[in-house]
């Protein structure tokens, strides 16, 4: 070994047992404590409030990022980091109504929008066309029982929001239909408890081999009132609202 690799030997051998920066392992171990806290309470948080806004019509039919096709008449929502099939009441906090969706796409990448909606669900909450709105998102849970009702839901059967079987009659008010069982019987809970004047009930059909969930207002004694009621649920912002003779 010549003097220059001996030097260079010993200079390595004593960076090894340098006496340690005390100060700075300190904030480092600081900043590191830190980012747990933060990603702790970002998992932990379940109320969130920010800008909405709303998807255009030209999405219509397109594939949202779960590989669902969109569509202007369910009540989904596009979120940056939630889970898909995330549950989250949206409350518009300037006038407080109130509307239940769905994620199943990602997205909005603008600055001060937490959540994009569809047009069903921004005309609920009454922010349709006026821009971007301050919500309240917070997440809920479908009933722990939910799976159970829906595996013996059967084919043509009505059943009230505590899962009672029901037999509808005189005239019938569908005020929206999903695909989703855990959704409708969320909303047809949230109307339940918030529409103290009507009772909301969910009834599920067959359409093109698979079941649809109605969320059904039931026996309207008479087509007059049933014609009101459809009209109220339509200024309400429901879409496709359907009266039916029968369900």
């Amino acid at each position: 070994m010549n003097k220059i690799q001996f030097l260079l030997t010993a200079n390595t051998f004593k960076n090894l047992f340098k006496p340690i920066d005390l100060k700075l392992l300190r904030s480092y171990w600081i900043g590191f404590a830190l980012s747990l806290t933060t990603l702790t309470s970002v998992a932990q948080n379940k109320v969130f409030t920010g800008g909405a806004s709303y998807y255009a019509k030209k999405f219509e039919g397109r594939k949202t990022a779960n590989g669902e096709l969109y569509s202007n008449y369910d009540m989904t929502c596009a979120s940056r980091t939630l889970r898909f099939h995330t549950f989250l009441k949206v409350t518009n906090l300037k006038n407080k109504l109130v509307t239940i969706v769905r994620v199943n796409d990602r997205g909005p990448y603008a600055k001060n929008r937490i959540i994009d909606l569809t047009e069903q669900a921004a005309r609920i909450i009454g922010s349709y066309k006026h821009g971007i709105t301050k919500v309240k998102l917070e997440i809920i849970n479908p009933p722990e029982n939910a799976d159970s009702l829906e595996k013996y839901f059967l084919q043509e059967q009505v059943i009230d929001a505590e899962g009672k079987v029901v037999n509808p009659t005189g005239y019938t008010i569908s005020i929206w239909r999903t695909r989703d069982f855990d959704h409708a019987l969320l909303l047809t809970k949230y109307l339940q408890q918030e529409e103290y004047i009507q009772s909301f009930y969910v009834g599920k059909k067959n359409q093109n081999g698979r079941p649809l969930y109605h969320i059904l207002v039931l026996n309207i004694s008479t087509q007059e009132e049933a014609v009101k009621l459809k009209d109220f649920w339509e200024r309400k912002g429901f879409m496709r609202v359907r009266m039916l003779e029968k369900f």
